[in-house]
């Protein structure tokens, strides 16, 4: 099968994958990471909150960093207050990124009990509300991802909502909010959906190896593959879906997932963070591109013992060039 492009408004999705946004993880670092690794489309921040923004906290500002390199990247926020979020998107647009998302797909708890997230897709009107405004208010495309539901799959008639209002996109999670990240991402609603809309529609659920990747293309007819969680445990996987398209045999090699983590490590040793900020995400990242490389128990315990940056890229050295003796 080809891999065929498309566009969200006036920006190019090519190639048509996309890397989710995940809280914690998507920001600037990460995501400039998985697009110098190559084979993404799209790049998604983790979600900002709305509230964060509009009363200037200075930690939500700092979320909408990204470098130009990421471009196409699209910046997720997330609110119930349609005013709130009128002037979140405003802000992102100020900020010259391509694409503002709405999340109306976020299952926490804390998220959900605010009258966000997934919370939306109990109230269509006011969902549709605060669509509306943002895209009378803004220039750049806006997007919406969302799940099949809150209960049961009955998002369809909100998304015709927004294809009527003017959203560019949507990107839909094959679970609804109570089943959280249980049971089957359902691909048979995901083609329900993509048959009813004429708008572009990303698949997101259960893409976890480039074979699950064709097979959501070829099964719901989807114009774009959305991938989160996968992606941590294997950076690659972009690039592994464009290698598999093409007919090349994939091997996933020690050394290629050790260049990343250094690759990772480098982009943070120059961040503003302070050290801890940076210690714990070294650990949390080589935990997730660690996963299934020769051993990999004894790398995660070296971490134990680390107290700088550099002392990490030379645990990674050494398990280099173990890997290759």
């Amino acid at each position: 099968m080809d891999l065929v492009p498309f566009h969200i408004g006036g920006i190019a999705i090519d190639p048509p994958l996309a890397l989710a946004p995940m809280a914690e993880v998507t920001d600037t670092y990460y995501r400039s990471l998985i697009k110098e690794l190559g084979g993404v489309g799209l790049v998604v921040s983790e979600f900002i909150s709305a509230e964060g923004l509009t009363r200037a906290n200075r930690r939500s500002h700092q979320m909408l960093t990204f470098s130009e390199a990421e471009r196409p990247v699209s910046i997720q926020i997330y609110g119930g207050n349609p005013d709130r979020m009128d002037d979140a998107a405003a802000i992102v647009e100020e900020q010259g990124i391509d694409i503002v998302d709405i999340n109306m797909g976020c299952p926490v708890k804390k998220i959900v009990g605010s009258g966000a997230g997934s919370a939306l897709l109990k109230d269509f009107d006011r969902a549709s509300s605060i669509v509306e405004k943002i895209c009378r208010r803004v220039k750049i495309p806006v997007t919406v991802k969302v799940r099949k539901g809150w209960e049961s799959d009955d998002v369809l008639p909100l998304l015709k909502r927004f294809e009527e209002i003017g959203v560019a996109a949507i990107a839909i999670h094959g679970r609804t909010r109570n089943d959280c990240y249980s049971g089957a991402s359902d691909w048979d609603y995901i083609a329900g959906v993509k048959r009813e809309l004429r708008i572009p529609v990303f698949g997101n659920g259960d893409v976890k190896t480039p074979e699950d990747a064709v097979r959501m293309f070829q099964t719901t007819g989807v114009d774009g593959v959305m991938i989160g969680r996968a992606a941590l445990h294997n950076p690659f996987i972009f690039r592994d879906i464009i290698a598999h398209v093409s007919g090349h045999v994939v091997e996933d090699e020690t050394d290629r997932r050790i260049e990343a983590m250094m690759r990772y490590l480098r982009k943070i040793d120059t961040a503003p963070q302070i050290d801890k900020w940076k210690l714990h995400k070294a650990r949390t990242v080589i935990g997730w591109f660690s996963k299934g490389i020769p051993n990999a128990k004894n790398l995660r315990t070296g971490l134990n013992d680390i107290t700088s940056i550099d002392d990490v890229l030379r645990l990674l050295d050494q398990t280099l060039e173990r890997a290759v003796a």
